[in-house]
């Protein structure tokens, strides 16, 4: 099922079972129950796991807070055993995208050396984390245990009350983050605000049926803003790997070089994210989510309407 609300369900058995269905689909890919290689089972687990994170946060003033923080710590936890594959991996993608963007500017095979560094730190990595810390195990386990725990979540509330709390909180927070990422610009302001623009993401799209094309749409820029603050991050952390490795590079002129085009590029990164976080962030966060209110009151309204057939009966019947 897709990771969304559906109309024939009460809003506690539509966030349990969104919940229920990404901690399946994370625990198949984990114990190798998909065709996907071992580094995609683990990249697509990981994004299930911060789905579930945005999930929580969404109900969070519904929840107590200490299940709140146990659970989000158990998902957390469960995403960290996973975390070094994922960033050996991402080392390697950053820096083929990035030459790929430069491609007009450097040859197809610059920075190979690294390339071939990248690749060996990718193995053994893996040959920690897969082999030797049965890591993928051990946080399959974390989840069957949680998912027991999820089932008895305490969600009262069958209406927009029991999600507007956690939705404005994590809106709010990107609104603050979005012009103290560029007033104080720094990675930590800037990974802090791509934080929660992708939890905005997600909860978009459990919200999605409310106003499916419009949500969508929203969905799609906010995910686009996280697309180009995650491909930030992922420069900066490569830039830091160079300063701390220099070895992986042959030659200072090519470390240079490198250091160079990840700065460029980050600039312009920067520039569309802050051209794009002016529209999804236009809004105050008191009106925003006043107004997805009133989409959802439509909503419900549209859900309670009787079937047409039984509408045109009543009509048919009351003829005089």
């Amino acid at each position: 099922m897709a990771y969304q609300l559906k109309s024939d369900e009460s809003v506690p058995d539509g966030i349990k079972r969104i919940a229920d269905e990404q901690i399946e689909k994370a625990v198949a890919q984990l114990t190798d129950q998909t065709d996907d290689s071992p580094d995609e089972a683990v990249h697509d687990a990981r994004k299930r796991l911060k789905q579930i994170r945005a999930l929580l946060r969404l109900v969070r003033d519904e929840i107590d807070e200490d299940i709140y923080h146990r659970e989000n710590a158990s998902f957390r936890d469960a995403g960290r055993l996973l975390s070094d594959v994922r960033d050996a991996q991402v080392n390697l993608e950053t820096l083929n995208k990035l030459t790929k963007y430069f491609a007009d500017y450097i040859s197809p095979n610059a920075f190979e050396d690294l390339r071939q560094a990248l690749m060996v730190q990718i193995r053994t990595v893996n040959e920690r984390v897969f082999e030797q810390n049965n890591a993928t195990e051990k946080a399959a386990l974390m989840l069957l245990e949680a998912q027991e725990r999820i089932k008895a979540l305490p969600i009262e509330a069958d209406n927009w009350s029991a999600l507007k709390g956690g939705f404005k909180k994590v809106y709010h927070q990107g609104y603050k983050d979005f012009p103290q990422a560029f007033n104080k610009p720094s990675a930590e302001n800037f990974h802090e605000w791509r934080k929660r623009v992708k939890d905005l993401w997600y909860q978009l799209r459990i919200l999605q049926p409310i106003w499916p094309g419009l949500i969508k749409e929203m969905a799609n820029q906010t995910k686009e803003l996280a697309d180009y603050l995650g491909d930030d991050h992922d420069l900066v952390v490569l830039r830091q790997l160079l300063l701390d490795q220099p070895e992986l590079l042959g030659e200072q002129a090519e470390l240079d070089i490198l250091l160079g085009l990840i700065d460029r590029r980050r600039m312009e990164l920067q520039l569309s994210a802050k051209a794009l976080g002016k529209r999804i962030y236009a809004e105050k966060p008191r009106r925003f989510v006043k107004r997805l209110k009133a989409y959802w009151q439509v909503w419900q309204s549209q859900i309670n309407q009787p079937p047409v057939e039984q509408m045109r009966s009543h009509l048919e019947s009351a003829k005089v």
